[in-house]
């Protein structure tokens, strides 16, 4: 009974540690931020998961590409800025080395601007102005709410799923007109613009 329950201890104890390096694997910064703001993402380049999340808040966390990533993660800085109902989120640092989700208001207007990588934009729900140099470019849309659509890509692919729209090669671009109130740009030099 009593090397049972030293055993019983001993599992508690390595489960315990397990648990604390993983929760040290999370990076995270919290904000609060009402819902219909606007808000810039000025993101290193990197990778990105951006979507709607509680309706008074911005959090944004990081994880490592891999445990060898580890001490690269205390070098990220990530700030947000605030001034009335516009909010501003900066990365800079190793974000190669990271992979992000930022979770923000479901109801904002956004701005992206950013060198390269990849993103992708899901359940948020507002006007959206997105600029890349290269990389690919991914947006959920619902048509029905939109006034206008237009993407373009200098060299590679815009595709439009929900609008039947699918063109690649040398200077595509479309521009969609439809009955709802927000507007949607997004642009960029190399890569593939995705609005599904």
């Amino acid at each position: 009974m009593k090397r049972l329950l030293i055993g019983f201890l001993a599992g508690l104890a390595l489960g315990s540690l397990a648990l604390g390096q993983a929760a040290s694997n999370v990076n995270s910064v919290d904000q609060s931020f009402k819902d219909g703001g606007t808000i810039w993402l000025r993101l290193a380049s990197g990778n990105y998961r951006v979507r709607g999340g509680a309706s008074d808040r911005i959090v944004v966390r990081w994880y490592p590409e891999g445990s060898d990533k580890m001490d690269e993660m205390k070098k990220i800085k990530v700030r947000t800025e605030l001034s009335g109902n516009v909010a501003t989120i900066h990365t800079d640092g190793p974000v190669r080395d990271a992979r992000f989700i930022i979770e923000l208001p479901p109801r904002s207007d956004l701005f992206l601007r950013m060198r390269a990588g990849d993103i992708k934009f899901e359940g948020i729900e507002g006007n959206k102005d997105l600029r890349m140099t290269a990389g690919e470019l991914k947006v959920d849309i619902m048509p029905s709410s939109y006034s206008r659509v237009h993407a373009s890509a200098t060299f590679g692919e815009v595709e439009a799923s929900p609008l039947g729209i699918s063109k690649g090669g040398v200077k595509q671009s479309f521009t969609w007109n439809g009955g709802g109130k927000y507007k949607l740009h997004a642009s960029l030099f190399a890569g593939e613009v995705s609005i599904f």
